[in-house]
């Protein structure tokens, strides 16, 4: 199959760009508007599935802020157009007796259109690799996902602070009542979020913003939550 997809839409402030002391907003910000573009193609076999889609992403950034250098309140201010581009392709292979294997990696690109500077947050790459199992009510499953390269912004700086690759895996056990009975549909799990309890950096606020990135002991870091545990049921009907 081929397909394309094209949709548009906005996004509306949020309440703290223009709801500020004694009102002091003379113009209402207007919302922020995207325009996407698509297009793929899916193939399936009897033991394989295979699917690629290019895409165009045409938006205007949400509002971000800075604080003022006189009085310390946060000004916000639109950051600049972006486009982003990428591509995806994924496949999933029956390898048999239950087991399959999933496959998933993209390239991206997103950028301002003025300075061409990388928008924050936004991965050069992702990879994913996944082995699932099911046998009778059982079904397993095994996933690692790696975030590329990125940046984040230093204040009004962007493409200002490096942010390494980094992995998150995760492990599932579900149970499914299949049996004629008033369970029937019922489904019992058990996740492990990041099964290996890592805990990188995936974002950093500077201390002091500068044009080139030192790092300093006052940055505001966040790391990757640690390893966890759940336990769902879900009823079937």
């Amino acid at each position: 199959t081929v397909y394309a997809q094209y949709a548009t839409g906005n996004v509306i402030p949020p309440s703290s760009v223009f709801d500020v002391k004694n009102a002091a907003v003379l113009t209402t910000p207007a919302p922020t508007q995207t325009k996407t573009f698509q297009f793929g193609s899916v193939l399936k076999l009897r033991r394989f599935t295979f699917d690629t889609d290019a895409f165009f992403i045409k938006a205007q950034s949400p509002y971000t802020s800075s604080p003022d250098p006189v009085t310390g309140e946060p000004v916000y201010y639109l950051a600049g157009n972006t486009l982003s581009k990428g591509f995806e392709a994924e496949s999933n292979i029956v390898v048999g007796h239950g087991l399959n294997l999933y496959l998933n990696g993209t390239l991206l690109s997103a950028k301002y259109n003025t300075s061409q500077l990388w928008v924050a947050s936004s991965p050069h790459d992702t990879e994913t690799i996944g082995v699932t199992y099911i046998n009778k009510n059982w079904d397993i499953g095994f996933f690692n996902k790696r975030i590329g390269s990125m940046w984040n912004d230093g204040g009004s700086f962007n493409q200002n602070v490096p942010i390494d690759p980094f992995n998150i895996t995760n492990l599932f056990f579900n149970y499914t009542v299949k049996q004629d009975n008033w369970l029937r549909g019922t489904k019992f799990r058990f996740g492990v979020t990041n099964l290996f309890d890592q805990h990188n950096i995936i974002a950093v606020v500077p201390a002091k913003a500068t044009a080139v990135f030192v790092p300093a002991s006052g940055d505001t870091l966040t790391l990757m939550a640690g390893r966890s545990f759940s336990v769902t049921m879900t009823f079937g009907y």
